[in-house]
């Protein structure tokens, strides 16, 4: 009897400890292996949607700059109209008969060249007057024949001096169901004055610079009713606008809010649509080895448990848990591999590698381009040119090595002054190539900037080769004579480009020396007055 419920108890005993494994087994291999996947899956899905946004959000990012640069234009094209004495003067003036008006009108357009800017820019204008002396037609007009228009109904309602409206038709008169306008009122000399500028933009001009972005996903510039502008195919002048509800077609993933010159418009950017199985397929690879993974742990345990079920449930435990920890392995080792990018990686490895000086010079690198492309303003402080000059000479003494030092003083005084952008380093450019290049000694560049009660003096020296008597009395002439048509010939262009600007600041009253020994050097100077040097600090 009692070997009898010996056994019984052994038998439930067994039963016991393998109800007991199976649910460790369970807890510590099922559970975590369905953890494991559901965080590496979920984490490449997450990866992929943040990489996803980030390229809706480059694509808004280039469909806005697209978008207002082609706007800017016409701004600034109304901007030149607005302020011009010259237009002032020729739509305030009295014509006593047509021929007059004919004659005046045909001097106008010689003297200003705005045929020209039309041609070039693909813009087109119209100014709406009042003077009844002027022959209605081409681009003058009645004032009262844009009483119907739309964009006029829509400056007069909402009181504005200048804006930005997209058109149900042309005032060109070709039918086109799709403009884009710019108007300004013309009131810079008269406040009175009823006078206004209409710019028409090239719509079909905007649509394919748009499409040319050559995103996958489609972008939509819209206001509250209507699809504007897209990178899509239908974005046809000769067709209504879409309505903003068509885009619920769509799988709009991303917006932002812009306002262009007081229209407040939205960005949509079209999603990719990916599923997760989209995903997941160019990742097979990682897949496989998360699925061989799930057959063989548990294969693997189950045998070590089966073999080991009496006398090694300790250590089975001991093996989930060390199985475990090889999964959490597994899942920190895959998800970067999707999370890290180009540009991380070189910055990680310039730091790893402790690459100081060409972290430097690319930080130069990034102040020049700047620079050259962010121009939204044609003057800057001296103490900003100086930093631009100071980032150039810093890279080409990177180039050059010992032969090439250089010297920066300038006085604090003089550093609030504004100068044209980019003239102060042309100088220094054209000491660098003509002067320290074709030297084979070591030189120096010396750039010194000082004032009096009078004048600013600007000292660009180098000890570089120098130039012949001829060469310098030449270069000096062009200087000294620097005018727009010069910019037309191929030889120092840069230099007469910086004389003109200087020259336009200071109602051509700076000043140019030179002074040159051949194999020695040659010593830039240029003096401003101060009456014509606006501060800025």
């Amino acid at each position: 009897m009692a070997k009898r419920v010996s056994l019984i108890g052994r038998i439930f005993g067994k039963v016991h400890t393998r109800r007991n494994l199976i649910l460790l087994y369970v807890a510590f291999v099922i559970i975590p292996l369905i953890i494991a996947d559901f965080l590496i899956i979920s984490g490449v899905y997450r990866s992929e949607k943040a990489s996803q946004e980030h390229l809706m959000s480059n694509e808004a990012n280039a469909v806005n700059y697209t978008f207002f640069n082609q706007i800017d234009q016409a701004a600034k094209l109304g901007n030149a109209i607005y302020s011009s004495k010259y237009v002032n003067r020729f739509l305030e003036q009295q014509y006593a008969s047509n021929l007059e008006y004919f004659e005046a009108y045909q001097s106008f357009f010689d003297d200003t060249l705005l045929n020209l800017v039309e041609g070039q820019s693909g813009l087109k204008f119209i100014i709406f007057q009042t003077n009844k002396t002027i022959t209605n037609g081409a681009q003058f007009r009645r004032l009262e024949l844009a009483n119907d228009m739309g964009w006029y109904r829509y400056m007069q309602k909402n009181q504005l001096q200048k804006g930005l409206y997209f058109g149900e038709h042309s005032s060109y008169e070709n039918n086109s169901k799709r403009a884009i306008y710019y108007f300004q009122r013309l009131n810079y000399y008269d406040g009175n004055s009823k006078d206004v500028l209409l710019i028409e933009i090239d719509y079909s001009k905007c649509a394919e610079l748009l499409a040319n972005l050559n995103y996958e996903n489609g972008a939509f510039i819209c206001d509250d009713s209507r699809v504007l502008l897209s990178n899509e195919s239908y974005s046809n002048r000769n067709k209504d606008y879409r309505s903003i509800e068509e885009l619920n077609e769509f799988d709009i993933d991303y917006s932002e809010d812009i306002l262009v010159y007081g229209l407040n418009l939205t960005i949509h950017i079209e999603g990719s649509k990916q599923s997760l199985l989209d995903v997941l397929k160019p990742r097979w690879i990682h897949i496989m080895l998360i699925a061989l993974m799930n057959i063989l742990l548990p294969l693997f345990v189950s045998y070590l448990m089966h073999s080991e079920f009496q006398n090694r449930l300790r250590e089975q435990d001991m093996l989930v848990a060390r199985k475990n920890a090889e999964l959490l392995a597994l899942h920190s080792q895959i998800n970067p591999h999707f999370l890290f990018n180009a540009l991380e990686s070189i910055r990680m490895h310039s730091i790893l590698k402790q690459e100081n000086e060409t972290s430097e010079m690319v930080a130069h690198l990034a102040k020049l381009q700047r620079q050259y492309t962010e121009w939204h303003d044609d003057q800057v402080p001296i103490v900003n040119e100086l930093e631009f000059v100071e980032s150039y000479l810093q890279l080409q003494k990177y180039r050059f090595g010992d032969r090439l030092s250089f010297e920066i003083d300038a006085d604090d005084y003089c550093k609030k002054y504004l100068i044209p952008k980019l003239t102060l380093v042309t100088f220094v450019e054209n000491a660098c190539v003509h002067g320290i290049e074709s030297k084979t000694t070591p030189g120096w560049i010396f750039v010194r900037i000082s004032a009096d009660a009078e004048n600013v003096m600007m000292e660009i020296e180098d000890t570089g080769g120098g130039m012949s008597d001829e060469e310098a009395r030449e270069l000096l002439a062009k200087m000294r004579a620097a005018n727009i048509e010069m910019l037309k010939e191929k030889n120092r262009v840069g230099v007469v480009n910086a004389c003109v600007r200087l020259k336009m600041m200071t109602d051509n009253q700076v000043y140019f020396d030179l002074d040159t020994e051949y194999g020695t050097g040659t010593l830039v100077q240029i003096k401003m007055p101060l009456k014509y040097l606006k501060g800025n600090l």
